[in-house]
């Protein structure tokens, strides 16, 4: 009887399912949930202490104060709005130059968390805040530090920035690699 019992409920469950017909599709667009964007606040305060503090300044300079080894980030007037995003893209570019010069000049690789690269990227789109950096905001032992070399005006910053590597050993950047003699 029990075995009876049991064989008429599995029949049940399996007719239902075998009835069941799927109508709308498990997931819409309206119903499938979106990933949040995180949303940060930007402090350009911030941006100018970490400028100096994590130095920045030795190879950048702004409002005329820092290191001439790399570009100048002096806001534009009537620049745009803050873009992290592309400031971050910038350094990413950038990155195999400035980790090379870091671990000449500092002897180590500055570490950024997320929030102060936008911080750094409010200071760099700031032209109030980069105008309250001056050379009295420097300690000695950076301004003794600071690199007068324009490196980024000696050697072929467009082609590194494109490949990330330098120098005519490596070929146009634009032109695909030639195949290796065999």
């Amino acid at each position: 009887m029990r075995i009876l019992i049991v064989a008429a409920i599995a029949s049940s469950i399996l007719a239902g399912c075998e009835q069941a017909t799927v109508t709308e599709p498990l997931a819409t667009a309206e119903t499938s949930q979106k990933q949040e964007t995180v949303s940060r606040h930007l402090d350009g305060a911030n941006g100018r202490a970490l400028f100096v503090d994590k130095g920045c300044v030795i190879c950048h300079a702004v409002n005329g104060v820092g290191g001439r080894a790399a570009p100048a980030l002096d806001a534009e007037i009537g620049g745009q709005a803050v873009d992290p995003l592309e400031f971050a893209a910038r350094m990413w570019r950038g990155a195999p130059a400035m980790i090379e010069l870091q671990a000449v000049e500092l002897g180590y690789s500055i570490s950024l968390t997320a929030d102060e690269i936008g911080d750094l990227a409010a200071f760099a789109a700031d032209r109030e805040q980069q105008k309250n950096l001056t050379a009295d905001d420097l300690p000695e032992t950076i301004k003794n530090g600071l690199l007068d070399e324009q490196f980024w005006e000696i050697e072929d910053w467009d082609g590194f920035l494109k490949t990330g590597r330098e120098g005519d050993e490596f070929g146009d950047p634009d032109q695909p690699d030639e195949e290796a003699p065999q």
